[in-house]
C-alpha cells in the first residue's frame, strides 16, 4: 500500500469513527433533542469521504457517499425531517461505506449479495429523498453516462498561484474527481507564460488550465472540489446554459476558509506507527547504553566524566517521555467503539441498555490499546447478553426497564484500571462452583472465597449462563481474555453481587517499553519494583523484628502493614549478617511491605522479554540490563500479591 493510499485510509477511518459517534450519540436521545450540529458532522464526514473517494477515482465509493449525502443535505436544510428508522440506516450506511472502501483498496468487487445489499440501501436512501427511480449504481468503476436533460455545461479556468506550489495539493487529484461527478471535455493546459530557462523560477506558478465541463450535480458540489484550494489559485466557474460567470470571490465553499486556516495552523503529523516503535526502541537501547556510562564514570572515579554522564542521562529522559507520549493515546476512541455493540445487540435482544462512558481523555499506550480491544469486546457481550435482564425481568423485581452498563478509565498507581460494570442480574456464585466441581477444577472440601469462586470463570470451558447464546456465554472465551490481558501484563478481576450486578476491574501497565523503577537487591540478585507503586522505604529494625514475633506484619504509624519476604518468596539464599529494609507498595488500594536486603535507588528500565523459562514464576514480568551487563527481574508486584494471597493478612489484622 502506497503512502498516500495509507493516508487516504487512516483518514477514511478517522470519518467513519465521527459518523459512527455522533450516530449513536443522536441514538441514545429523542430526536426533538438532536441539534444542528450533530446533523452538521455527519455531512462533513460523509461529504470529506466523499471528496478523498473521487480524488483517488473510488467511484462506487463516491456515488453511494453522494446519495447519502443529499438526504443529510436535505435534513440539514430542513427539507426532510430526521427520524429514528433514518438514524439507524445511516449506522447501516455508515458500516457498508467503510466494506466499500476495504474493497475498493484491496481491487475486489462486490459480490452478488454484496451488491444486492448495496442497492437495497441506496434504495432505502432515494426512498427518504422521495425520488421514484432507486439510484441504483453498478459495481463496474464505469462511470454512468450522464443524464443529457439534466446536464449543466460550464467552462472552468484554473490559475494556481504561487502558493499552490508549495501547498502540497494535486490538481491532478482535482480534477480526476471532477471526472467522476461529470464529464471533462476539452481540457487544455496553457503554457504561453512559461519564460525562457534563464528566467524561470522553480517556485513560480506560469501554467493555467481550462476545460469544458458537464455535470448533472449543483454548483455547490462542483465548487466544493476545489474547497482545500481555493486560496491558492484563480477559480473562474462560467454557467454556459444561463452566460452567468463564477469567480472565485463568490465561490466560497462550505469549509475552505477554515480548511485553509487550519491547514496553515495545523502543527499535527501523521507518523507511521513501526516508525514510531523503532524510535522506541533505540531510545530503549540508549538507555541501557548510557547506564553502562554511568556505571563506568562511577567505577572510575571520573569528574568529568560523571558530569557529561548525569547530563546525558537528563536529556536521555526528557527525550524518552517525549517519544512515550507519542506512543500514548486516549482510550475514548476504542471505547466509543463498544457503544456500537451496546445498540446493535440489546436491539438484536429486545433489551434497553445504555453504556455510560467516562474516562475517555485517559492516556494509555497504542499497542496496549490495539491488544485490549477484542476483550473488551467480549465482555461487553457478555453484560449485555446475560448480565442484563431483561425488561419484563427487570420490572418485575423493581428495577428500571433500562439497563446500565458503566466503563470507566482512570489511571491508578502507576497503572490503568478499565472497570465493565452493569447493574444486572450478578454472576451465581453456587452455580459456577457446581459446575467447577462437575468439571473437576475444585473439590467439595475447598473453601473457596467469593471472589476465588468468581476466579473461575475463567476457567476454560466454564460458563453460568443456562444457554449458550449466538452473542455471548458468560465464561465461554473468558480463559481467552484473561490470558490475552495477562500477556500485555495486566490483570482482570471479577466482584458480583446477586441481584445487583457485576463489576470486572482490569489493570494495565501505561506502556510495554520503558518504565521508571526502583533498583533492589535480595541477596545476590537484583530486581526491579515499579516506581510509581512505591509509597516509601523504611529500614526493617530489629525492634521490628523483635514485635512480629515470626508474623509477617508489622505495625506502621498505627497500621498494619502485611509484609513479603523476598527470600522466601523468591528463593534466593539468605544472609544472615545483611541489613534488611522495607519497600511500601500501594496496590489496588492495599499497602504491602516487600522484604529486601540493599537499595540502590530510581532506574530508568528498559523492559526485556524473557523466555520460556520464566513462565514458571508469574511474578516476574520481564527483565532488564544494567549498566554493568548484568540481568535485573521486573517484579510484578500485584500478581506477587495475589500469589502470596496478602488478603488473608487484612482478614486476619482487620
Amino acid at each position: 500500500m502506497t503512502e498516500e493510499l495509507q493516508a487516504f485510509c487512516e483518514d477514511m477511518d478517522e470519518q467513519l469513527s465521527i459518523m459512527e459517534s455522533t450516530l449513536l450519540d443522536i441514538f441514545e436521545i429523542s430526536i426533538d433533542e438532536v441539534d444542528a450540529e450533530m446533523i452538521n458532522k455527519i455531512f462533513r464526514a460523509m461529504h470529506t469521504m466523499k471528496g478523498n473517494s473521487g480524488m483517488f477515482g473510488f467511484d462506487n465509493m463516491v456515488a453511494f457517499a453522494h446519495v447519502a449525502e443529499n438526504l443529510l443535505d436535505e435534513i440539514r436544510n430542513e427539507k426532510v425531517k430526521l427520524t429514528q428508522e433514518m438514524v439507524e440506516l445511516f449506522l447501516l450506511v455508515n458500516d457498508h461505506a467503510r466494506m466499500l472502501i476495504d474493497l475498493t483498496v484491496q481491487n475486489e468487487v462486490l459480490d452478488d449479495e454484496q451488491l444486492a445489499y448495496h442497492n437495497d440501501l441506496l434504495t432505502q436512501l432515494s426512498a427518504f429523498l422521495g425520488l421514484k427511480e432507486p439510484n441504483i449504481i453498478q459495481t463496474t468503476s464505469d462511470k454512468s453516462e450522464v443524464d443529457e436533460e439534466n446536464n449543466t455545461n460550464y467552462t472552468i479556468e484554473i490559475k494556481p498561484k504561487d502558493t499552490f506550489i508549495q501547498s502540497d495539493m494535486d490538481m491532478f487529484a482535482i480534477i480526476k474527481y471532477l471526472g467522476v461527478i461529470g464529464d471533462i471535455e476539452n481540457l487544455k493546459i496553457h503554457d504561453e507564460f512559461i519564460p525562457t530557462l534563464s528566467l524561470l523560477e522553480p517556485l513560480k506558478s506560469f501554467l493555467s488550465l481550462s476545460m469544458s465541463y458537464k455535470s448533472e450535480e449543483p454548483l455547490e458540489s462542483i465548487k466544493a472540489a476545489f474547497e482545500f484550494v481555493i486560496d491558492d489559485i484563480e477559480l473562474s466557474i462560467i454557467n454556459t446554459n444561463k452566460k452567468e460567470p463564477i469567480k472565485e470571490e463568490k465561490a466560497v465553499t462550505k469549509a475552505a476558509g477554515k480548511t485553509k486556516k487550519s491547514k496553515t495552523k495545523s502543527s499535527s503529523l501523521r507518523v507511521d506507527s513501526s516508525k514510531v516503535d523503532q524510535l522506541v526502541n533505540l531510545i530503549s537501547e540508549m538507555v541501557i547504553a548510557n547506564s553502562k556510562i554511568t556505571q563506568i564514570a562511577n567505577n572510575d572515579n571520573k569528574v568529568e566524566l560523571t558530569e557529561v554522564s548525569d547530563n546525558l542521562t537528563l536529556m536521555l529522559e526528557e527525550v524518552r517521555s517525549v517519544v512515550m507520549d507519542i506512543r500514548m493515546v486516549p482510550v475514548g476512541s476504542s471505547l466509543n467503539k463498544l457503544r456500537r455493540i451496546v445498540t446493535d445487540t440489546s436491539k438484536r435482544l429486545n433489551k434497553d441498555i445504555e453504556l455510560v462512558i467516562s474516562g475517555e481523555e485517559t492516556q494509555l499506550d497504542k499497542t496496549v490499546i490495539e491488544k485490549i480491544s477484542d476483550p473488551l469486546v467480549h465482555m461487553i457481550r457478555n453484560s449485555v447478553d446475560h448480565g442484563i435482564e431483561s425488561q419484563e425481568v427487570r420490572v418485575k423485581n423493581g428495577k428500571s426497564k433500562t439497563g446500565k452498563i458503566y466503563l470507566r478509565a482512570y489511571a491508578d498507581a502507576g497503572v490503568i484500571v478499565i472497570e465493565i460494570q452493569d447493574d444486572g442480574a450478578g454472576i451465581p456464585k453456587d452455580i459456577i462452583l457446581n459446575k467447577a466441581i462437575e468439571n473437576g477444577l475444585v473439590s467439595l472440601e475447598d473453601k473457596l472465597s467469593d471472589k476465588e469462586i468468581y476466579d473461575l470463570i475463567f476457567s476454560a470451558g466454564l460458563s453460568s449462563a443456562n444457554e449458550i447464546s449466538d452473542v455471548s456465554g458468560r465464561g465461554v472465551g473468558m480463559d481467552v481474555v484473561k490470558r490475552n490481558i495477562e500477556d500485555l501484563k495486566g490483570h482482570v478481576e471479577v466482584d458480583s453481587t446477586l441481584g445487583v450486578g457485576t463489576k470486572i476491574t482490569i489493570r494495565l501497565p501505561l506502556t510495554l517499553a520503558i518504565i521508571d523503577g526502583f533498583l533492589v537487591q535480595s541477596g545476590q540478585t537484583k530486581y526491579i519494583v515499579p516506581l510509581e507503586m512505591i509509597q516509601e522505604c523504611i529500614k526493617l529494625t530489629s525492634l521490628y523484628r523483635k514485635k512480629m514475633n515470626n508474623n509477617m506484619f508489622i505495625n506502621l504509624r498505627g497500621k498494619i502493614l502485611p509484609l513479603i519476604d523476598s527470600h522466601d518468596s523468591f528463593e534466593t539464599r539468605r544472609n544472615v549478617n545483611q541489613k534488611e529494609n522495607i519497600v511500601v507498595v500501594n496496590v489496588m488500594n492495599k499497602r504491602v511491605g516487600l522484604i529486601v536486603n540493599e537499595l540502590h535507588g530510581e532506574f530508568q528500565t528498559v523492559i526485556k522479554p524473557l523466555g520460556d523459562v520464566f513462565r514458571q514464576m508469574p511474578w516476574v514480568s520481564g527483565g532488564t540490563i544494567l549498566g554493568d551487563g548484568e540481568i535485573a527481574l521486573i517484579l510484578d508486584i500485584p500478581m506477587l500479591i495475589r500469589k502470596i494471597n496478602v488478603s488473608e493478612h487484612y482478614e486476619y489484622t482487620n
